[in-house]
């Protein structure tokens, strides 16, 4: 509004009573202060909202701009001249160029010019990105009647300085990629490796986030927002991701003394997605099965055509008769499959199957195996990682209100006593604790570390109950991974996954602290799947 509005034209403008508009506008005050903006004035007489002229239409352009700006023939012409003069932009960033046009015009037309703009824009007018937007604006003058000055060059020279580019498309705003944004890149890496254990180098796509970051320090310098709406879903979809993306914000925060809005995290996470996918295909050999026809040609047969259906396509078999299943023919096998009863001396996991068309079943053994041998992409993977690879010797109902500390030895402690993991392996914990907290969040910890003369995955669970309004962790997932196996990071990935999910749902981790057995634990997860895979 250009004029002091009262409550009742509020409320008649919303269909809404005088008490919702009150409450609407506590809520909006809070909303407007972020942005170092306030509304004044007396509900009976009139409110206006105060603050920089910048500030406020960058509100508008992060929370009120469909609102403000219908779809109209004015928007249309002004996104069809950000698509002339913005050839070097990605094609779906035009169209936030068009809005900050927008806004430009509307505001210089109606009286509200941007003036007074702060010392740190002043040095964008030497860059091309506002040569650029001088060109714009001199269109947007002719074809829309409104004198745009300096100032309003400058301000539309914000959304070019911080948007990317296509790759190789020219060097329009392109902020420069050297070696301090090298070492940045290097730094962010280097924290996910020490908090996570996950080593993401040697993806293709570094370079391309190295512009990313160039384009993000732009925007945190200039304040300016990126729409996050195509990544909003990023955190439930792809969680470890995220929580890549957190550490990265910290180091960002960090180097440039400025900090991250909360939008950029699910572009961060959509970076480091594809990392991870890329170091999964990477490193990712075709699972290999050796079935041992202990009870005949044909039945070994039957058997193979269920795992077909159970595994990933590109998996590998063997066919073994009984009389040669040494532990030599088996050496090279992920998984070994036994028709029959008959022991076989293999180092990689045995699986024993005697009804032979009962799919359901082996599908329920595979499940149970999933960070034994490499699962992914199978056709029938589904069910809880965790529930799956416990039993009643690695689940620990811990005393109420156990210190983490305390839980962590007591559970390492009694895993090497009893011979369930190697000797060193809480030492290692405590260890990697020292140098990055394995805390996730208050109520959940992941503490992890490698086994290094240990050739089986190792994960055991700790529950502690707590009262739902007392701090204190409440579930502890510990887990050890061969160093050797050419697996270890793709075992990690997945047992974060869970653990992340997890973490996200207090809704199940207050159920889950109180109980008391892992049979409980498994049939709990069972019958509150965390994805729409284990449905």
């Amino acid at each position: 509004a250009l004029a002091p509005v009262r409550i009742e034209e509020l409320g008649a403008a919303m269909s809404v009573s005088r008490t919702t508009v009150v409450a609407d506008l506590e809520r909006a005050r809070a909303q407007v202060a972020e942005a170092e903006l306030t509304i004044e004035g007396r509900p009976n007489v009139g409110l206006v909202l105060r603050g920089p002229e910048l500030q406020q239409r960058l509100h508008v352009l992060r929370r009120h701009f469909d609102a403000a700006y219908p779809q109209d023939d004015r928007l249309v012409r002004m996104t069809a001249l950000a698509g002339e003069f913005g050839e070097g932009l990605v094609r779906d960033r035009v169209r936030e160029w068009a809005r900050w046009a927008a806004v430009a015009v509307d505001r210089a037309g109606a009286g509200y010019p941007a003036r007074f703009l702060p010392d740190k824009y002043r040095g964008l007018a030497a860059t091309p990105a506002h040569a650029l937007a001088s060109r714009l604006a001199d269109r947007l003058s002719d074809e829309f009647g409104v004198a745009l000055s300096e100032d309003e060059r400058i301000f539309l020279t914000l959304p070019v300085a911080g948007l990317g580019t296509r790759v190789g498309g020219g060097q329009t705003g392109q902020a420069e990629v050297d070696g301090e944004l090298d070492a940045l890149v290097d730094g962010m890496l280097s924290a996910v490796r020490t908090e996570m254990a996950i080593d993401l180098g040697g993806s293709d796509f570094l370079s391309e986030f190295a512009r990313h970051l160039a384009y993000l320090i732009n925007r945190m310098r200039y304040r300016i927002w990126v729409d996050d709406s195509g990544v909003a879903d990023i955190r439930e979809e792809y969680p470890v991701a995220y929580q890549m993306a957190t550490v990265a914000q910290r180091v960002l925060e960090e180097r440039i003394g400025l900090p991250v809005d909360q939008a950029e995290l699910g572009f961060l996470a959509a970076y480091f997605q594809v990392f991870l996918e890329a170091g999964e295909r990477r490193g990712t050999k075709p699972p290999r099965v050796a079935v041992v026809a202990g009870a005949g040609a044909v039945r070994a047969e039957l058997v193979r055509l269920q795992l077909a259906k159970l595994l990933p396509s590109s998996t590998e078999f063997q066919m073994i008769p009984a009389r040669d299943a040494s532990r030599e023919a088996l050496a090279g096998a992920d998984l070994v499959v036994v028709t029959g009863d008959d022991d076989v001396p293999a180092g990689a996991p045995v699986l024993h199957v005697t009804r032979v068309l009962d799919r359901r079943a082996m599908e329920r053994q595979l499940e149970r195996m999933q960070l034994h041998i490499p699962l992914r992409g199978a056709p029938g993977r589904g069910g809880s990682v965790l529930a799956g690879a416990l039993d009643e010797a690695h689940f620990f109902a811990l005393p109420p209100d156990t210190d983490y500390a305390d839980a962590v030895d007591f559970m390492t402690g009694h895993l090497e006593a009893r011979g369930h993991v190697e000797a060193g392996f809480g030492a290692r914990i405590r260890e990697r604790e020292a140098r990055a907290e394995m805390r996730l969040d208050p109520w959940v910890a992941f503490p992890h570390a490698p086994l290094t003369t240990q050739t089986s995955v190792m994960l055991a669970v700790g529950v502690v109950p707590r009262e739902v309004t007392d701090d204190g962790v409440r579930l502890i997932v510990l887990l050890g991974v061969p160093a050797d196996t050419g697996r270890s990071e793709e075992i990690l990935v997945q047992v974060y996954d869970e653990v992340l999910r997890l973490g996200a749902r207090r809704d199940l981790l207050d159920p889950i602290c109180r109980l008391t057995s892992y049979e409980q634990f498994y049939y709990f997860l069972e019958r509150n799947p965390l994805t729409e895979r284990e449905r």
